[in-house]
């Protein structure tokens, strides 16, 4: 079930840093990547290619983590606990180039065939934002 973030919470997602996501491979072990977001509407969204093991392990299992962390302050953290609710094909970019003009301010330099938006929806959230639990 979705829980809904905090203003505070809210706020620290739309500072500009990656998150690291943590998806479940088959054999039960954890694969851990940087990625960009960006929290819209309720939900966590973030990009990435077809051919992503990560992506791959989503569709097996769509349960993922994110931890997002202040690099000018480590001890400002989050991490979301949630799910893949939906996913859709970025033929034309444009999500990429949304979220790559949000942290480098320019087009994406490294278009490729393939790209994917994918929406994760939060369902647990932790960290130093918010005390420690919700």
């Amino acid at each position: 079930m979705a829980v809904e973030l905090s203003p505070k919470m809210q706020e620290f997602t739309q500072e500009v840093y990656p998150a690291i996501i943590g998806t479940n491979r088959k054999d039960g072990s954890v694969q851990i990547n940087p990625v960009w977001f960006e929290f819209q509407d309720g939900s966590f969204w973030i990009n990435g290619g077809t051919n992503r093991g990560w992506f791959k392990h989503l569709q097996r299992d769509p349960r993922i983590t994110l931890l997002l962390i202040d690099p000018k302050n480590m001890f400002r953290w989050a991490q979301v606990q949630g799910r893949m609710v939906d996913w859709a094909e970025d033929p034309g970019g444009e999500h990429i180039n949304h979220l790559s003009h949000r942290y480098t301010g320019r087009d994406y330099q490294n278009p490729r065939t393939g790209r994917i938006k994918i929406q994760i929806e939060p369902e647990r959230v932790m960290g130093s934002i918010d005390g420690w639990g919700r």
